[in-house]
């Protein structure tokens, strides 16, 4: 894979919250975005070189999420939903309004569906929803049990902050990460120092308890607007992650700052599935909750080194009979995170090409 990294090495202060400390880190170069930007260029030139044709077989389809998925002959047609009504934020007055589908790729259909974002197996009242056969959907539901939900604010200053660190840790009710975005490889030299602060899991627990993503009288997804999350998670998260830096008893203790610069962007993002929770962690496990129906926790252990947390099964969740495949980190054996997530793709990928290649 044509993946540019470059390492950041971050002070880190010392804590016990389960977030990785050891260097060195890696970011993707020019954002992350440019990871998945590079495997598709380079998926690209692979099949160009490969075929004869000057037009690559790869069809990318941006701002659109599958809406339903149709099985008919044995093969899968995908129809999706673009604009406005594609988007988690937009209200769900105008979705309704602006709901139609168009068929995505081959007319004819495809002979499998790998699926990514777990979300997409929830009910029609969530906007993820793809239309996942309820079979398929039950089992990926099943292989999830908890998730962990996840707020993050992202802020700017209007000018430098003294901060003596670029990312840290914390052992804290409301904050659990924090990290410059100009300490980034091509950000340096950025105008404006950026912050993204991220909750604690109890924090967003909190906070979709009291704010549910399921209207309880009608069913409707309550999509989060611009409003609410810069006017509740967005500012709770600036102040705390003040006080964290700016008062004796926080992180930097006698050498804390006076004030920080004031604050000319915020914006924030409610990730109701961030993460999986930990293997190990059941039903019964005393930090779990169920929420509208659905179950999370807040369990919080070490996210490195990579390990495999469960030897029951595939990384990966398939049904062979229907060719439906779910990867990604909700359904890897492996620690939540990047690598776990990988792995279980890159795992699923293996097998389908071992479906359609026997020797």
């Amino acid at each position: 894979m044509a993946i540019s990294y470059r390492v950041q090495h971050y002070l880190r202060i010392e804590s016990s919250s389960g977030c990785h400390r050891r260097r060195p880190f890696f970011v993707g170069v020019d954002g992350m975005q440019s990871i998945a930007q590079n495997i598709l260029d380079d998926a690209n030139k692979s099949l160009l070189e490969s075929s004869s044709t000057t037009k690559s077989s790869l069809q990318v389809f941006t701002g659109t999420r599958v809406a339903q998925l149709e099985r008919d002959s044995q093969r899968w047609k995908i129809h999706g939903t673009s604009g406005t009504a594609a988007f988690h934020d937009t209200s769900e007055k105008i979705v309704q309004k602006n709901n139609g589908t168009q068929l995505l790729g081959e007319e004819s259909g495809y002979d499998a569906i790998i699926l990514t974002d777990v979300s997409s197996s929830f009910g029609k009242w969530h906007r993820a929803s793809a239309g996942v056969p309820e079979q398929f959907a039950s089992q990926v539901r099943g292989r999830v049990g908890a998730r962990v939900p996840l707020f993050a604010a992202m802020i700017a200053f209007d000018r430098e902050s003294k901060i003596p660190f670029d990312a840290a840790s914390f052992d804290d009710p409301t904050v659990w990460f924090a990290a410059k975005s100009n300490s980034k490889p091509g950000m340096e030299d950025g105008p404006i120092e950026c912050w993204t602060i991220v909750s604690t899991p109890e924090y967003a627990m909190s906070k979709i308890e009291e704010t549910p993503m399921q209207d309880p009288k009608t069913g409707d997804f309550i999509p989060q607007s611009p409003d609410y999350l810069t006017s509740v998670p967005g500012p709770d998260l600036c102040n705390a992650f003040k006080s964290l830096v700016c008062q004796k008893n926080g992180v930097l203790v006698e050498n804390a700052l006076d004030t920080l610069p004031n604050v000319i962007h915020m914006d924030a993002q409610r990730w109701g599935s961030a993460m999986p929770c930990h293997r190990h962690l059941k039903n019964d496990s005393p930090t779990q909750k169920v929420i509208s129906g659905v179950p999370y926790d807040s369990g919080r252990f070490p996210l490195a080194p990579t390990k495999e947390e469960r030897l029951d099964g595939k990384s990966f969740l398939v049904d062979d009979n229907l060719m439906l495949f779910q990867a990604g980190d909700m359904m890897s054996t492996y620690t939540p995170g990047l690598e776990g997530a990988a792995l279980s793709g890159s795992d699923a990928a293996e097998y389908l090409h071992s479906k359609f290649h026997t020797s």
